[in-house]
């Protein structure tokens, strides 16, 4: 008993090509293009080897990507045996087209996952604040001094209001003056 697999889409098309008639498809959009035909296969190896934006750490493009390829995949139609193939082979290239999305996205910069989640500051009132337990030096320093305050405002407060419900508890007293 043989098995025929559905044959895979990308192969199929990557097979039937023909090499004469993609040099000729090439040759007339050049020709349509005129100068921009050379910007335009300037700007595509240009494009793909761009890096993150400047002052941004690698491992914080590649947790974002990471986060989107998980986002992209679950947003990717299931039923899509016609674009990427049946059976397993389709769901890998349902897989892979979501992490190169992914990767894409975040080398050009991204929506801001990463620095929201592994970012050591946070932005009030314009100024930068440390999170606590990752940044240390005299921001740090500051930030456990603003919450020492902080802790001793809310104790006063309690303070009083126990002041002033015990003040509430107490009988009325009995005697006149």
């Amino acid at each position: 008993m043989a098995i025929s697999p559905p044959g895979d889409i990308l192969l199929d098309v990557a097979k039937a090509a023909d090499p004469a008639k993609v040099e000729a498809a090439r040759a007339r959009l050049k020709a349509h293009a005129g100068d921009a035909a050379t910007a335009f296969e300037v700007a595509a190896p240009a494009a793909r080897a761009r890096k993150a934006p400047a002052g941004r750490p690698e491992h914080f493009v590649e947790f974002e990507s990471m986060v989107l390829q998980s986002f992209l995949q679950n947003m990717l139609p299931e039923d899509t045996a016609a674009f990427y193939g049946e059976g397993l082979s389709g769901e890998m290239w349902r897989g892979l087209l979501a992490q190169e999305l992914g990767n894409v996205m975040a080398r050009r910069g991204g929506i801001g996952i990463a620095d929201r989640v592994l970012g050591d500051h946070t932005l009030q009132d314009g100024r930068k604040v440390p999170v606590a337990g990752v940044s240390s030096g005299p921001e740090a320093e500051e930030a456990a001094t603003q919450a020492s305050l902080a802790a001793s405002l809310i104790e006063e407060i309690e303070r009083q209001t126990a002041k002033t419900l015990a003040a509430d508890a107490l009988p009325p007293s009995t005697h006149e003056e």
